[in-house]
């Protein structure tokens, strides 16, 4: 497990240890998720990681906003425990793949 306070640190620590799975929150400091997401989808060591967004947005709007931009799941605050921990389950099984998995946590 790695964390990092900020997108930019989140994005080196990617890039460099190719992580199975990313947790990315929407409203980071300096650059938003969003963004960040992007960039992940850019980079060739990167695009295939799963990237799980886990924010407090949870309008329909921003929910289909999320998983258009490219979110292989929107998990929302407060996390529900169980939906969390099957979001993680169905992307570190191997064979799974970035459109695993229902979208949004329901």
């Amino acid at each position: 497990l790695m964390s990092a306070p900020h997108a930019r640190l989140g994005l080196e620590l990617a890039h460099a240890h190719r992580p199975d799975l990313i947790l990315l929150d929407i409203h980071l400091p300096g650059m938003d998720g969003y963004e960040a997401l992007e960039t992940l989808l850019t980079w060739e060591e990167t695009r295939d990681i799963p990237v799980l967004a886990l924010t407090a947005d949870a309008m329909p709007g921003e929910v289909k906003r999320g998983l258009a931009a490219g979110f292989a799941r929107y998990l929302t605050k407060p996390i529900d425990v169980p939906t969390f921990i099957d979001a993680i389950d169905t992307f570190l099984t191997p064979g799974a793949t970035a459109d695993a998995g229902s979208g949004r946590d329901a």
